[in-house]
């Protein structure tokens, strides 16, 4: 069950750049003809120059010695960087099928995940400014079906994630779905539809939920009487000349261009070059599902960089952060997040599905714009883009800093405390209920939280750094130099948290808590029987199985990620009536004793 509650990771010849063409974005026409006159009037307005030949990549770059490394027999990696919208460096590397040895190219289509929510957000604005709905209003004014808690959630509080919608694909995943699984957007709503609870109460607090924006979708098929995907096509991508992007509502539509997505078997103890298909069978829109190429992503960004909605910069627009009671803006607007690279602002959107990564980073600025499709699941888009970025802003003539992070997971040499990793790697529960878990993986000390693992460095006695200068890892150590408690030290404040020792069961206490157990927000049956190493085995339906371990008297983690804490409900007489399970994006999910 690799994967199944994170949240929601060569030859010299490899690396083939695009020399200087002539060609400008958008160089396939427009599958509408009703819009071609639209389409010519905005390339017109948007051409950018050729691109360029890039410089030589700076010594050590982390980049380069990836793209030298990555061999023919593997997925890759396509970007492009621009600057004033003028193409800078754009390269493809790797296979976009290993089946068929056929290699990417500057042109490949690849699902770009989540970065679709800028689009989705983008078209809720565009009817905003058209009157064609409300953000202040309430979605039981546009959609029917809903949930009671989720009737009064307003327009705005999906946008900006902090609807309190518990999300969709954390609980597929809890009822038992797995990542090649088919899902449909009915499934999808109806999953959504019948969840009786919120993670908070709407506008309380800040957490992505994909849910929301599946919502969105539906919102705006509401308000165009069109669906949203034909609705997307008509009014956003053909009328910006994004002839190869569409949102993909049937995943067995055949794409031209489109490449697979690949998963690492090294990534699971097997040898590292070993790779297998990485299947994506969802139908799920609103959230993710945007097939694109990494021109057409620059000619997006390019157009944002002087777009107005209602009057106000679109850039401006999308960078408008909740405002939550007692607590620090979240770093996301309507549909984008928002941070700073090398001391300059960005505007920016991740993906991942399946082996897709993507990233979209913008430095609107100083005018720079990096798109990174991958079908490599091993590699972060996010890294290359942020290398890329760098590069760009030497190019234009500023000062940059030692690189964040690296692209792949495999680190370089580490410093390592003279006591080694033993002392730190363990399980932590935070005071907030999440839990924190800290292993040793190649020699790397690494922390997973909700699933996602971050590598640490070292950074002098009982501290240890996080990828990209997120914060720090603090331990303090007891008299048998083992670590007991932990601050997960970052911007917006220090969360505490105390290590917690695996509990072996004895076999009446595993036969009092086995049986057969129904979620009804889930429409799912699940089974707890005894595991022969003392803990809990949850088997799902469709053949999925997880193990538990006690940290605590009805309390149980899954250890390896710690991404999954299941807490028993007791009756009066002490026997168990159920269980509440919590994930990063999903809580307190109800199941009851069959």
């Amino acid at each position: 069950m690799r994967g199944r509650f994170a949240s929601p990771p060569g030859g010299d010849d490899l690396l083939t750049s695009v020399p200087s063409t002539g060609k400008r974005f958008g160089r396939k026409a427009g599958r509408r003809w009703l819009f071609v006159l639209v389409v010519c009037m905005i390339a017109a307005g948007m051409a950018m120059a050729a691109p360029v030949e890039p410089d030589p990549p700076a010594r050590g770059d982390a980049l380069a010695e990836l793209l030298a490394r990555e061999g023919r027999t593997e997925p890759g990696v396509v970007f492009a960087v621009s600057v004033d919208g003028e193409i800078i460096e754009t390269s493809a590397a790797g296979l976009a099928s290993l089946e068929l040895g056929v290699p990417l190219s500057t042109d490949s289509v690849l699902n770009a995940g989540s970065v679709a929510k800028w689009f989705t957000a983008y078209a809720v604005l565009r009817l905003a400014e058209a009157d064609r709905l409300s953000l202040d209003a309430p979605l039981e004014r546009y959609l029917d079906e809903l949930p009671e808690p989720a009737r009064k959630i307003t327009v705005t509080q999906l946008l900006q994630h902090t609807s309190g919608l518990k999300d969709y694909w954390a609980l597929s995943a809890l009822a038992g779905q797995h990542g090649g699984d088919r899902r449909s957007q009915a499934a999808a709503l109806a999953m959504i539809r019948r969840q009786e609870t919120l993670n908070f109460p709407p506008g309380e607090r800040h957490l992505y939920s994909n849910s929301g924006y599946i919502l969105l979708a539906e919102l705006i098929a509401a308000v165009t009487g069109e669906p949203y995907v034909d609705w997307m096509d008509q009014a956003v991508f053909a009328p910006l000349g994004m002839g190869d992007s569409r949102m993909q509502a049937d995943p067995f539509q055949i794409v031209p261009g489109l490449a697979p997505s690949y998963r690492r078997l090294g990534d699971e103890g097997k040898a590292r070059e070993t790779f297998v298909r990485e299947s994506l069978n969802s139908g799920v829109v609103g959230s993710g599902n945007l097939l694109t190429t990494v021109a057409d992503l620059l000619r997006w960004a390019h157009y944002l960089q002087t777009a107005s909605i209602d009057g106000e910069s679109a850039l401006e627009r999308f960078s408008r952060q909740p405002q939550l009671p007692g607590q620090p803006l979240p770093g996301y607007g309507f549909g984008v997040g928002l941070g700073s690279h090398q001391g300059h602002r960005t505007i920016h959107h991740g993906g991942a599905n399946a082996g897709y990564r993507a990233h979209l980073l913008m430095l609107p600025d100083v005018g720079i714009a990096v798109a990174v499709l991958t079908n490599a699941g091993h590699l972060s888009a996010q890294a290359i883009a942020a290398t890329l970025a760098d590069r760009a802003l030497r190019r234009i003539g500023h000062v940059v800093t030692a690189e964040v992070e690296r692209p792949t997971d495999e680190p370089a040499a580490p410093l390592a405390p003279p006591g080694g990793h033993g002392p730190y790697a363990g399980m932590y529960l935070l005071q907030n209920g999440l839990l924190l878990r800290v292993r040793e993986v190649s020699g790397q000390l690494v922390m997973l939280i909700t699933g996602s693992p971050h590598a640490l460095s070292w950074d002098g006695g009982h501290a240890w750094r996080l990828p990209g200068s997120q914060g720090r890892l603090e331990f303090s150590l007891n008299g048998n130099e083992v670590a007991r408690e932990v601050a997960l030290v970052l911007p917006e404040g220090r969360l505490s948290g105390e290590r917690r020792e695996p509990l072996r069961l004895t076999p009446r206490q595993q036969g009092r808590l086995a049986g057969d157990y129904l979620s009804r927000a889930l429409a799912a049956v699940v089974r707890l029987a005894p595991d022969e190493a003392g803990g809990l085995r949850l088997e799902q339906p469709g053949g999925g199985r997880l193990t538990l371990t006690a940290i605590a008297p009805g309390v149980f983690v899954e250890w390896d990620t710690g991404d999954f804490l299941l807490r028993f409900d007791e009756d009066r007489r002490g026997r168990p009536r159920g269980f509440r399970v919590s994930l990063e994006r999903a809580r307190d999910v109800a199941f009851e004793r069959l």
